[in-house]
């Protein structure tokens, strides 16, 4: 079956979404790869150099904890978890943690080794980020499509509930007419202003442009009460002598 028009729109608006979110955090990663690379001077022999490399093998490896956190979130929530595969960022950050543990253990004096560290804690960096943030989009237009489906839902619920307390309201009064007994019992144990004020609520909500939880229940007990109402009618003795007298007669034919 093909996807409707609005799908096709609501899918390709997501893909746009998502491409402008990459090229934007393409774009400033290889904004700070230029800078750290052609504008920050990295001494050689400097000694805070192992305490530099200390803290960003530090920082990769609780970010991936962190990361590896997340996923058993999302994974426990069976929820999507974004265009990104995630096979992918783990294994770059075991990449930028392996090399940050070769730096600490060896004794490199080479400026772009280290400038290379700095890049290599960035790129996953942004990935991961990258990640959660599509992960964060697709959940939120899942639940915005969610509650539009709900929406329709509840509004097709609601006008067949107000079709069918409108027929039910045309056989009560239907009954009314052709008994009178049954529309002076009606009245007399206040059944008829009920009835016609629930039937009159119903109607008005055919203007609604929306049904939330307040206005289906209410609708559905209205139906409820208008539904039991034509049953008591249709138990009245006046009725049922009716049938059973029109029942006699068809026999005796």
């Amino acid at each position: 079956m093909s996807r409707s028009r609005a799908e096709k729109y609501r899918s390709r608006r997501r893909v746009d979404s998502e491409v402008g979110r990459f090229w934007v955090l393409g774009l400033l990663f290889s904004l700070l790869v230029l800078a750290v690379e052609f504008f920050i001077e990295i001494p050689s022999n400097a000694p805070w150099l192992q305490d530099m490399e200390m803290a960003l093998f530090s920082a990769s490896f609780t970010l991936l904890a962190f990361y590896l956190l997340g996923l058993t979130f999302i994974f426990s929530r069976q929820e999507e978890t974004g265009k990104v595969s995630h096979q992918v960022i783990i294994y770059v950050w075991l990449g930028a943690i392996l090399f940050h543990l070769f730096l600490l253990i060896s004794n490199i004096s080479n400026q772009h080794v280290y400038k290379a560290g700095i890049i290599l804690f960035l790129g996953p960096l942004f990935l991961t980020i990258y990640h959660f943030i599509t992960y964060l989009s697709a959940l939120r237009e899942a639940q915005r499509e969610s509650q539009l489906a709900a929406a329709v839902s509840n509004e097709r619920v609601a006008y067949q509930l107000i079709l069918e307390a409108t027929k039910v309201h045309s056989e009560i009064k239907r009954l009314g007419e052709f008994y009178p007994e049954v529309e002076q019992m009606l009245k007399a144990n206040d059944f008829y202003g009920k009835m016609e004020r629930y039937i009159l609520e119903m109607q008005q909500h055919l203007h609604a442009e929306r049904f939330e939880r307040k206005e289906m229940e209410m609708l559905e007990g209205h139906y409820y009460y208008l539904e039991n109402l034509l049953t008591l009618v249709k138990q009245h003795p006046g009725i049922v002598e009716s049938r059973l007298f029109t029942h006699r007669e068809e026999q005796g034919k």
